[in-house]
């Protein structure tokens, strides 16, 4: 009989075991009997001789090598029937376990969506993203010349793609502008992408001269287009240059990279799109293009960044001021949403917040197992009276741990499952992105679920089979995790709401409130410099004579609402400082209203001369008089000084700013702002009239300062309210470990609290006394959390907005609520033994 015969027929086995053990029992009796022994006797003596007849079932069990399967299923229904038993507990257990594990889950689905999971795009292992560095530089993107070399001569790789994105374009001429992206004619074949209406790119767009067409997104299509196929062969107005829609492309499309865009163009039409831009060929092509490629087959990526190497060496010698010095590629799995190189400080972050979690809620399962087993003491005793191995009680205690575990992380998954599906949903995820977990998921889930069960009641189940009553170093080893966790998520929650609240009601420098930023959008139109200062001054002539306007100026880098950061930096005694530049007309200052704290302000048409910041000013020439100094290696003198701002970034706790003249090339990328003396939302009728009679080929971008602001604090609210959300986790769970191990503290010391009680003991000393055994991990939890949150801080320093990341008030704000919120649990298992009937008590014990 095989192993699965004797699995599924045991049954039959037991019968026909008990009757071969009675025929052989019988036949022993009855030769005895014939021997001349009476009935009674011979039973007596066949009895001796055979032994106990369980015995010999269990030896006859074991050996068919089955019976730990059996055993197994025997303990899960035992361990089921128990759990079913104390309602209270087994749901207590499970919930607990169901938020550190929900948590965890929740974050690692997030992480597997972004990072493992791999795009739904044809053959995506051989898919790769080919950047280039050098031992000074760093970017994503490369020239265009450089990709069409590589095309042209890399073997390693058997298909070359490549995107760019696009500034935002007025669609038919609509206020709400989409977002373009600009990819190679091979870029929907080369990922198997289909299109739902129409068709997609192919080698025909592979020429500039030929006419211009776009691809919609299945997004843009049903928003704007309500999903009318008919559009398809129609041409629309994109950035004020005519286009035909040639297709739509599927709804579940990914595209390579973070971008979302609305509709897509060939590359090679960027010059007619980005009218007066260079062509693509051209070395001085500013734009940089993403390169992504596709593995030749048996190539590895070692092997195509060699060749790649050699390849760039010889483009040095075609393009010597477009290749860097000791430029290299380096070459990436390209086919993932996000790529975490080098594992990002705020990744770190995320992952030891969510690990506090997971451990505060293991911690409470080691805590509630302790004070299960304080009322079970009774039970395994009688087990082991009973003739129970240790070992079969071990395996059985630790079978209901594991069941725990998995019931645990069961309702883990439909938590984590309904709140990523919120965050996908609230974020406007691509529509391939899914919340349904798949593989790794389930086996994430799992793992935690056995991680919790092995590791934290193991501890508490050795101690129950040792019938120990005296744990108290594991004891303080839960108190202390618990509160240290706590502590860490309480303080950073602290941290950013009091950044939140900084941000909101503190100054940052200058005026926001009544200030609109307008973008023209020369860049996207080709405006050659001339032609762009001609507008800007016509613009802000125009602006000057509106009623309710006070001041007008233009800028590099609209405060609040600018796109991108620029920064740069300086050396100043061994230590590096962080500089942001703004290139800024005389009137920046009086619109934004920025003090003059020293010195003057630009003068029309002056070069060669900057504006400081205090803060810069300070760290540059900590005890000189800034002015008349010359800036660095440059031929720029400084003129004035004014007060310090929080222009580029809020979340520039230094202040260090420069502010230069404007230079020729940079008027077509200018923003206009404008000071109006009221509300200076009404006056974007009247702009948009003004830029709309200048020049109706632009569609200006009018935004408020204050909508800038709100999208600023509303990033760090975000964050707040997520570490809020877990440190309010880490506290319920803390109170409800708390809660279990102060009972168990109490159950041991019944006896000693009935006695107490009955010689008149004062109820606040033996509270003191119960809890007195709590204080030491406490305490020791509360250092470790704050050494914890002190280094923490450090990586969300620019998140706290002007709070310092050891920031007193937080700090004792949230020890405070924390060792209050603790005192109060454990209030609840002392006031339950101060009603215990003394005289019963005594009695029982």
């Amino acid at each position: 009989m095989n192993w699965f015969q004797r699995l599924s027929k045991t049954g039959r086995m037991e019968k026909e075991l008990d009757a071969e053990l009675r025929f052989h029992f019988e036949t022993q009796v009855a030769d005895k009997i014939q021997a001349g022994q009476t009935e009674a006797e011979a039973r007596r003596a066949t009895r001796l001789e055979f032994g106990g007849l369980a015995q010999i079932k269990q030896d006859c069990r074991e050996s068919r090598g089955t019976l730990w399967l059996v055993s197994i299923v025997q303990d899960l229904r035992f361990g089921a029937r128990i759990l079913v038993k104390s309602p209270g507990f087994s749901v207590t257990a499970i919930v607990v376990l169901a938020l550190g594990i929900g948590v965890s889950t929740l974050a690692f689905s997030l992480y597997n969506i972004a990072a493992l999971q791999s795009l739904p795009v044809r053959d995506p292992a051989t898919v790769v993203r080919i950047q280039r560095r050098s031992p000074e530089n760093i970017t994503p993107g490369l020239p265009y010349a450089s990709i069409a070399y590589y095309r042209d001569n890399a073997k390693s790789l058997s298909a070359v793609m490549a995107t760019m994105g696009a500034a935002p374009l007025v669609l038919n001429h609509d206020e709400k502008r989409v977002n373009a992206a600009f990819v190679s004619s091979n870029y929907f074949s080369e990922l198997g992408a289909a299109a739902t209406s129409g068709r997609l790119f192919d080698a025909a767009h592979d020429d500039d001269a030929s006419a211009p067409v776009c691809v919609l997104s299945f997004r843009l299509w049903q928003r704007k287009f309500e999903g009318d196929p008919s559009i398809v062969g129609k041409a629309i107005s994109l950035g004020g240059k005519p286009a035909t829609i040639i297709g739509v492309a599927s709804e579940t499309f990914a595209s390579l990279g973070t971008d979302n865009p609305d509709l897509w163009l060939p590359l090679l039409q960027h010059s007619y799109f980005v009218e007066g831009s260079k062509p693509l060929a051209d070395p001085k092509f500013e734009g940089l293009i993403g390169m992504w490629g596709r593995l030749a087959p048996g190539v590895s990526r070692p092997s195509a960044e060699q060749e790649m190497l050699t390849l760039t060496n010889q483009l040095r010698k075609i393009y010597p001021t477009v290749i860097w010095d000791h430029e290299y590629i380096v070459i990436t799995p390209g086919a993932h949403f996000l790529s975490f190189e080098g594992g990002p400080p705020i990744l770190a972050l995320v992952g030891l917040l969510v690990f506090l979690i997971l451990a505060i809620a293991c911690a409470n399962l080691g805590g509630l197992l302790l004070a299960r087993g304080a009322g079970r003491e009774r039970e395994i005793q009688l087990r082991f009276d009973l003739g129970a191995r240790r070992m079969r009680v071990f395996r059985q205690l630790l079978t209901e741990n594991l069941l725990l575990g998995l019931l645990g992380s069961i309702a883990a998954l439909p938590l984590s499952y309904g709140v990523l599906r919120l965050v996908l949903v609230y974020s406007s995820a691509p529509a391939w992105m899914s919340a349904l977990p798949d593989w790794r998921v389930f086996l994430f889930t799992t793992a935690m679920g056995f991680v919790a069960a092995v590791l934290f009641g193991l501890l508490p189940t050795l101690q129950i089979i040792r019938r120990k009553k005296n744990s108290s170093l594991w004891h303080q080893f839960v108190v202390c995790a618990q509160v240290g966790a706590s502590c860490v998520l309480l303080i950073l929650a602290g941290l950013l709401v009091r950044a939140t609240l900084h941000t909101l009601y503190s100054d940052p420098g200058f005026g926001y409130e009544q200030v609109l930023s307008i973008d023209p959008g020369m860049s996207e139109h080709g405006f050659a410099s001339a032609q762009a200062l001609a507008h800007l001054e016509q613009l802000q002539n125009r602006l000057r004579t509106v009623p309710g306007v006070t001041f007008v100026s233009i800028a590099r880098v609209p405060p609040l609402v600018n796109t991108m950061v620029m920064m740069t930096s300086i050396d100043v005694d061994g230590h590096r400082i962080m500089i942001y530049p703004n290139w800024v007309s005389p009137e920046f200052f009086q619109t934004m209203q920025i003090p003059m704290l020293r010195g003057r302000s630009f003068r029309a048409g002056e070069k060669n001369v900057v504006i400081l910041s205090q803060s810069l000013a300070r760290k540059r020439w900590p005890s000189e008089d800034p002015i008349g100094k010359r800036w660095e290696k440059s031929n720029s003198v400084v003129v004035g000084v004014v007060g310090n701002t929080r222009a580029m970034e809020l979340n520039n706790t230094d202040a260090t700013e420069i502010y230069y003249p404007p230079n020729a090339d940079d008027f077509p990328s200018m923003s206009v702002l404008v000071r109006a003396a009221g509300d200076p939302n009404t006056l974007t009728p009247t702009i948009k009239a003004i830029a709309g009679s200048i020049d109706t080929g632009l569609y200006p971008t009018i935004t408020p300062l204050t909508a800038g602001f709100r999208k600023n604090v509303s990033q760090v609210e975000q964050i707040a309210a997520i570490v809020s959300l877990l440190g309010s986790i880490a506290i319920f769970l803390a109170v409800v470990g708390l809660l279990g191990l102060v009972s168990y503290a109490v159950s041991q010391r019944t006896k000693e609290i009935a006695i107490r009680l009955a010689l008149g003991a004062n109820r606040a000393v033996i509270f003191t006394t119960v809890l007195q055994r709590f204080a030491w991990p406490v305490l020791i939890g509360l250092i470790a959390g704050v050494s914890v949150t002190a280094a923490l801080s450090q990586i969300l320093r620019r998140a706290l907005y002007g709070i310092s990341g050891l920031d007193p008030i937080s700090y004792m704000s949230a020890m405070a609520i924390l060792i209050a919120i603790l005192a109060a649990a454990a209030l609840l298992p002392i006031r339950r033994a101060f009603q215990l009937d003394i005289a019963r008590t005594l009695h029982s014990e």
